[in-house]
């Protein structure tokens, strides 16, 4: 099987000849392109555009390398999650629930951050949201204040929006090497170092403009899942749609947990 550089450099050749639209073939093992070819076979039968599966192949090559970030963890020491709500996306609504269900089958003990008392209406007033922003990070070093965070053999860290900023800066703090599910993160996010981080957003957040969360995550390195229509709980209001949504999401978010 090609690396994911031999592939990239395959496509960059085929554009230059073909263009950009051409349609090919793509083959996918669980999820993950493994080749392509320019006419469909039994292998080879996702049709796609050259620019979609350079694209699709970028992000799948840098999830991969946030998945193995912690690989040097001690397998035999115990796993914690960590859950950083938003302010009113509390940890028993669907992205945190369920994430949290998944690290739990996957071996992780769960602690989740409660913030307390914060500002309300913060949305667009900066004054608001630095204090949001200050009062939740001191209550987040409260709460954590006990844990033995050498002790832990990996350190998995799920984040909604304030708190992909609030997790972020603890992990940078307190010099964590954590894996890191960003769930519609804010601009204010990407200030801190990420690497080990995927993120979720939604086009019609409200909270982040995609173009602007699209260029800090591609600074970062950080592979970013779009749901096309989704707001700020990466929802369109069509409960069908929704529910592929969100296991579009757990698929990708179970594969980030249990790799490499």
């Amino acid at each position: 099987m090609k690396t994911y550089e031999e592939l990239l450099s395959d496509i960059e050749e085929d554009m230059e000849l073909m263009g950009a639209s051409h349609i090919v073939y793509s083959a996918e093992e669980n999820g993950v392109i493994t080749d392509y070819d320019y006419l469909p076979s039994d292998l080879c039968m996702t049709s796609t555009t050259l620019i979609e599966l350079q694209e699709k192949l970028h992000e799948q090559m840098l999830y991969d390398k946030a998945s193995a970030y912690t690989a040097g963890a001690d397998k035999n020491a115990p796993k914690l999650a960590v859950i950083f709500p938003g302010i009113g996306y509390t940890a028993d609504k669907p992205l945190l629930y369920y994430t949290a269900r998944l690290a739990k089958k996957h071996g992780y003990q769960i602690q989740t951050v409660s913030y307390g008392a914060l500002p309300e209406n913060i949305k667009g007033d900066s004054a608001k949201m630095k204090q949001a922003f200050e009062l939740a990070s001191e209550q987040t070093e409260q709460l954590l204040h006990g844990i033995d965070w050498s002790s832990c053999g990996s350190i998995l860290f799920i984040s909604k929006s304030i708190g992909t900023a609030i997790s972020s800066a603890y992990a940078f703090r307190h010099n964590l090497k954590v894996k890191s599910i960003l769930f519609t993160p804010l601009a204010e996010t990407f200030s801190f170092p990420l690497r080990g981080s995927i993120a979720f957003h939604g086009t019609a957040d409200p909270w982040a403009e995609t173009d602007s969360v699209q260029a800090l995550a591609a600074q970062k390195e950080v592979p970013l899942f779009l749901t096309k229509n989704g707001n700020h709980s990466l929802e369109t209001g069509d409960v069908q749609t929704d529910l592929s949504i969100l296991k579009t999401t757990m698929d990708r978010v179970e594969r980030f947990i249990i790799n490499p």
